[in-house]
Formats: C-alpha cells, sequence, structure tokens
C-alpha cells in the first residue's frame, strides 16, 4: 500500500476531513436522492401550474375556466386602464400568463418588450404566430380576443408606445414606475449587445387586442 506524502503529524487531521472510501457511497447516495426529489417537485408543480385555472404570479398556467363570459367590447376598458394587469390564455398552446397592458382610445394593448423573436429565449410572441386567438381576463370577467401585430414606426405604435410608458414610469405609475425604470435598462442595454438597436424592427413587440369574429 502506498505511504501518504503527508507528516504524520497532519495525517489525523487528514483522516477527519476526508472519509474513507467505504464511508462516501452513503453520502453520494443521499445527496442523489435529494437532487432527485427536487428534480420531480419541480417537474410536479410546473405540471401543475401548467393546468391550473390561469397564472400564478409570474409561472404560467392552463386555459381559464373562471370568469364570467363577455364580449369584448362589451368591458369599459378606460376605466379598467387604472389597473396593471390582465391574463392572458393563448388559445393555441392552452397556456396562460399575467402581463402588463394599456388602454389607446379605448381599446386594448399588450406589449412584449425584450428578445421577444429570433432570441435565445422562446417567448410569447412566438407562440402567437400560428394562432393569434387569445382569452383575456381581467376583472373577474373573460373575453374571446384576437391580437393584431402593430409595425414599427407607424404612428398606432408610437402613439400606444407613449401613453404605455406614461403608464407605467410616469409619475402615477408607482411601483409600476420603480420596476419599468430597471426594465427599461435591461431592454436597451440588451438590444445595445445584441445590436438590435440598430435595426429597423427592434426586437419588441406589440399587439392590439381585438374581437374575435
Amino acid at each position: 500500500m502506498a505511504q501518504s506524502s503527508f507528516p504524520p503529524e497532519h495525517q489525523d487531521a487528514l483522516e477527519d476531513v476526508v472519509p474513507e472510501k467505504g464511508n462516501r457511497s452513503p453520502w453520494i447516495n443521499r445527496l442523489a436522492l435529494i437532487i432527485l426529489v427536487v428534480i420531480v417537485l419541480f417537474f410536479g408543480v410546473t405540471w401543475g401550474l401548467s393546468r391550473a385555472d390561469g397564472p400564478t404570479f409570474i409561472f404560467a398556467g392552463g386555459p381559464f375556466r373562471s370568469g364570467e363570459q363577455v364580449e369584448l367590447p362589451d368591458l369599459d376598458w378606460t376605466s379598467l386602464d387604472s389597473l396593471h394587469e390582465l391574463e392572458m390564455e393563448i388559445v393555441g398552446t392552452g397556456n396562460s400568463l399575467t402581463l402588463w397592458f394599456s388602454v389607446s382610445e379605448g381599446t386594448p394593448y399588450v406589449a412584449c418588450d425584450l428578445d421577444c423573436v429570433g432570441g435565445m429565449l422562446n417567448r410569447w410572441p412566438q407562440q402567437v404566430e400560428d394562432d393569434k386567438r387569445v382569452v383575456v381576463r381581467i376583472d373577474e370577467k373573460r373575453a374571446n380576443g384576437l391580437l393584431v401585430y402593430v409595425p414599427h414606426e407607424t404612428d398606432e405604435y408610437k402613439r400606444v408606445r407613449a401613453g404605455r410608458n406614461q403608464k407605467y414610469a410616469g409619475d402615477d405609475g408607482g411601483r409600476a414606475a420603480a420596476e419599468t425604470a430597471a426594465h427599461s435598462t435591461v431592454v436597451n442595454v440588451g438590444e445595445a449587445l445584441t445590436g438590435r438597436d440598430q435595426l429597423d424592427e427592434p426586437g419588441d413587440r406589440l399587439y392590439r387586442i381585438n374581437p374575435r369574429p
């Protein structure tokens, strides 16, 4: 058997720190079991949330089952604009998420601000490319809608963006104003790093929610 290269006076201390080979297996097994339990719990919770009645905080949910069914134009969007968030179900994928929204001329709009299309992440605008049907839930009511992409550099885009910025970053924005400032910084840095600030079509996307035919 090979002799240890450590001085005798340090050998006892080394044996206290490094367990013998035969004693390491139970610890490895326990660690592997803990990791397995965490993975199972993660996928279990994710699976459960994906079938929930709507999103939970920042986590995506499943199709809506609750809420009074109404027509989109019947909602008082001018009054609802005092709220910051709505829930939106993407019909094509069957999942739902919470989004900030704004209202312009009585019409609701939603947006994705960072790395939305053509980036490293799969964001919700990519999920509505083939099927733009959505269900909107707000104020305990839900309505069928259809997303319509608003191109950059159009008057509608500029008008809605200005109103959205005022709503979430203005003096009345409250907590959302601080979150918007931080979020805008991340967006601007991300656009600069990826070179999208030089493109005609930056990475953000704005959608108008129309009534579904």
